[in-house]
């Protein structure tokens, strides 16, 4: 009887001090599965987590949470934008183009705009929101995204902002372009002079360019306001991101490049990591029998869009390999050495002892999983940090880096070959797994302590001044333009003294040369 009381009591002490907590992912599963590491980390705690997202989104991200997820509805059209941006990333990447073309900022932001849409249209949803009191929101902080940060707003909810890469502009740090390479540059943090002037002039051009482009495609507030109260769109939606309590960025220091941060902005790269759980049984056996190790094929859902020549070229590739290949595709088959599934428990089977190799777009979960398991790595970059990623690994000396698109079977099958024969690059991986295990606490532990840390005594303690400054102020471009000023009239001043005195000097000399006098 009086355990029963006690155990009554200790679940009404962690009933009273347990959150109702908010996430809201843009529709993409990667980003959907940085937000569940995160709250499968707090729903361990005693927190209850719910997912806003449209009621089209399928993924699996949820799959094995305990989060609850909140569906509202999109319009077709507003769907639409959605199907419309995954092609134009597909086309654009298998096309030869690049994701930072003029075309990137329209597509996102009319995404983006449509989840918001449909999102603060849905009365019922939101009633059900509102009644759960929610006491703190993660937000997803892609650019162009801003828009998502109205939610919260009229939910009354603090907010953190979660993504793998946030930039100083949205969150206040400082700039650091002298050691830390913009993303879209092929530079790594050890940079000449030429190179640090360029990121530089990058880094605040972006910074400025987002800004802009924040103000160009703006949100239709008209229609918003149909839906919510106007009171809650008073403020403009590039300042909403700045009063986040938080900024949670899926980072690291080990085989990415140390900076440094303010209190409310933390690193906590490897998010969707964890130890392997035991493999299906075929895949198992398939994974045991291999006496020269495996190596595992992930690109995300990109190889599954990509054209079939690709395909045939990296199949070819991998049957003259010694080692047998696990490979994610849309179909399950088996073709020699090489068996492709359409379901890869990618954490799992780089746990697993006999993974030597992981071949991979190096998005930045498949990275960490990689990292956390201590699997050497080769990047194939095909998108948006992919390619910053691919030079760290090589930087670090923990993999190599392939261009699947451009190269032909055999340089891909050399670099294969020469990664798995280098020693060095198995040594370097291990040692930097090893550093990234003897942290004190996890990425997610990292990310739950700070969330209960601002529900508990909220986040103006940790906030900087930056986080109010304009971007003119945070860049110090008012700072050096007025140096810039000051040293122009200075040396204006200075050219005319010297004129002056050259003057002076000149017409004495001819005032003081006696004339000649006529005979």
């Amino acid at each position: 009887m009086a355990f029963k009381v006690f155990l009554m009591f200790v679940m009404i002490i962690c009933s009273t001090n347990a959150a109702n907590i908010l996430m809201i992912p843009i529709t993409s599963h990667s980003h959907c599965l940085e937000m569940v590491g995160i709250a499968n980390e707090l729903v361990k705690r005693g927190h209850f987590v719910f997912a806003y997202v449209p009621v089209k989104f399928k993924t699996h991200c949820f799959d094995g949470s305990n989060v609850t997820v909140i569906g509202f509805r999109m319009t077709e059209e507003g769907w639409g934008h959605k199907e419309e941006f995954s092609d134009f990333v597909t086309k654009t990447v298998f096309g030869g183009g690049t994701l930072m073309s003029s075309e990137f900022p329209s597509k996102i932001s009319n995404l983006a705009e449509s989840v918001c849409e449909g999102a603060l249209s849905s009365s019922d949803a939101l009633k059900k929101l509102q009644s759960l009191h929610i006491d703190i929101t993660l937000v997803d902080a892609m650019p162009m995204c801003n828009c998502l940060y109205y939610i919260p707003r009229f939910l009354k909810s603090p907010f953190v902002s979660v993504a793998s890469a946030i930039f100083e502009g949205d969150s206040g740090m400082p700039f650091q372009t002298n050691t830390h390479p913009l993303l879209a540059i092929p530079y790594t943090s050890d940079m000449s002079y030429p190179q640090r002037f360029l990121n530089h002039l990058a880094s605040v051009g972006l910074a400025l360019s987002f800004s802009v482009m924040n103000g160009f495609y703006r949100t239709d507030i008209d229609k918003l306001k149909q839906y919510v109260p106007a009171d809650d769109f008073n403020n403009d939606k590039t300042q909403l991101i700045k009063d986040s309590v938080l900024f949670l960025e899926n980072s690291d220091t080990i085989l990415e490049y140390p900076k440094a941060t303010y209190p409310n902005f933390l690193r906590v790269g490897g998010l969707t990591t964890r130890p392997s759980k035991p493999l299906p049984e075929e895949m198992e056996k398939f994974m045991s029998q291999s006496k020269n190790g495996v190596v595992v094929v992930s690109f995300g859902s990109f190889l599954k869009n990509a054209p079939p020549y690709l395909f045939q070229k990296l199949l070819k590739v991998f049957q003259n390999l010694n080692q047998n290949v696990i490979m994610a595709y849309d179909k399950n088959e088996n073709y020699g050495n090489v068996k492709t599934v359409k379901w890869l428990p990618q954490n799992d089977v780089l746990g697993h002892p006999n993974t030597v190799l992981f071949i991979s777009h190096c998005g930045k979960n498949g990275f960490f999983e990689g990292f956390y398991h201590g699997v050497p790595i080769i990047c194939t970059p095909l998108h948006a940090d992919t390619f910053s990623t691919a030079i760290k690994v090589k930087y670090h000396k923990v993999g190599s880096s392939a261009d699947i698109r451009n190269s032909d079977a055999d340089q891909i099958l050399k670099i294969i070959k020469d990664t798995l024969s280098d020693a060095s690059i198995r040594k370097n991986m291990k040692k930097a797994s090893a550093i990234f295990h003897s942290a004190p606490f996890t990425p997610q532990e990292r990310a739950a302590n700070a969330i209960e840390h601002v529900l508990k005594f909220g986040g103006d303690h940790l906030k900087p001044v930056s986080s109010k400054m304009s971007l003119i102020a945070h860049t110090m471009l008012d700072i050096w333009f007025t140096l810039f000023l000051l040293t122009s009239i200075i040396l204006y001043i200075f050219y005319r003294l010297i004129r002056g005195c050259f003057t002076c000097i000149f017409c004495r000399k001819q005032n003081t040369t006696p004339k000649k006098k006529k005979e």
